[in-house]
């Protein structure tokens, strides 16, 4: 019967698209991502090694990444002076478009550009806003997708967790 060869091949593709996804709980793919800044700088994860990182990925044309942006930088306003900081790494954009964005905006946290796309492969990103909360050795502890306010006490008490760890 044909029906069981389809049916194999569709349950096969299907957990191999979920074994994509495994790649961000793999703290080596986190510590081998390296984007530029807006001035063209590479800006590696490892700089961020001994802090809790808040690692965001988004768009300007995405509206729940903008609504978003305002807790995520008080979050950061929250921590300032601890072994804390959220790092946002912009989705298919190229630097001039990223810069108009931010003109608008009082934004203080790192800003890197994924132009071409690559980390929604290597970390298997589903969609955006994207969210890790990295530990401070750099392994993924938690993953958001969606839209949140960074500051209500659920995701605060996460990240005051790994701070104490």
């Amino acid at each position: 019967m044909i029906i069981r060869p389809v049916l194999f091949s569709f349950l096969l593709l299907l957990s191999s698209l979920g074994a994509s996804h495994t790649y961000a709980d793999d703290s080596m793919m986190f510590s081998e991502l390296t984007f530029p800044d807006l001035e063209g700088r590479d800006v590696s994860m490892t700089e961020f090694r001994g802090k809790v990182v808040l690692l965001n990925f988004w768009a300007t044309w995405c509206p729940p990444c903008v609504k978003e942006m305002p807790s995520m930088e008080k979050l950061r306003q929250k921590y300032a002076g601890q072994d804390f900081e959220v790092v946002a790494i912009n989705a298919g954009e190229d630097s001039e478009s990223v810069e108009a964005f931010l003109l608008e905006r009082d934004i203080t946290f790192p800003i890197l550009l994924d132009i071409r796309g690559a980390s929604f492969m290597t970390l298997g990103i589903r969609g955006l806003p994207m969210s890790f909360l990295l530990n401070k050795e750099g392994r993924s502890v938690m993953t958001f997708l969606g839209e949140r306010d960074w500051l209500e006490p659920a995701q605060t008490k996460l990240i005051e967790a790994e701070l104490a760890n």
